[in-house]
């Protein structure tokens, strides 16, 4: 298992906003069916819509300043030995995360009024994806081109 927790990038590609960042993690549903899509999901929701994502995510600012991120990014990425364990890998997936994230919620080590923070105290959105691609132009595939071709040559 591989996971990452980054924060929103605050120039660049991405605006202050959450849009664009919502907008790259529908790509996988572009051209598909209602009943077909994968959907946002929470502790508490399945289906939730990239507009409610975005708006819930914009509007809670109320406490940050103009310098910090609204958002912060966590992927969790099973190795293909743990997909493989996986019955339902959308429905499992779901399961894992909301239990990553009570334990990512319970390491912050902080109270609100007494008692320890707990998964109904921050907003959360999660999507799975099932496939990771770059197209070629990407910063991300430009940054390791150096290392693939070092790989090549062993």
């Amino acid at each position: 298992m591989y996971i990452t927790i980054t924060p929103q990038k605050m120039g660049g590609n991405y605006s202050k906003s959450s849009a664009d960042f919502v907008g790259y993690l529908e790509k996988e549903n572009q051209g598909l069916e209602q009943q077909d899509m994968e959907h946002f999901f929470n502790q508490n929701g399945d289906e939730i819509s990239a507009e409610e994502v975005v708006r819930e995510i914009d509007g809670n600012t109320a406490k940050l300043e103009k310098h910090e991120p609204r958002f912060y990014s966590i992927t969790v990425s099973p190795s293909k030995y743990e997909l493989k364990r996986l019955q339902n890998h959308s429905k499992d997936l779901q399961k894992y995360t909301r239990e990553i994230m009570k334990d990512y919620v319970a390491s912050f080590n902080r109270e609100i009024n007494g008692r320890p923070v707990n998964i109904d105290d921050i907003k959360y959105y999660a999507k799975i994806e099932h496939q990771r691609t770059f197209k070629g132009t990407d910063k991300q595939v430009q940054e390791n081109q150096p290392f693939a071709t070092k790989i090549l040559q062993l």
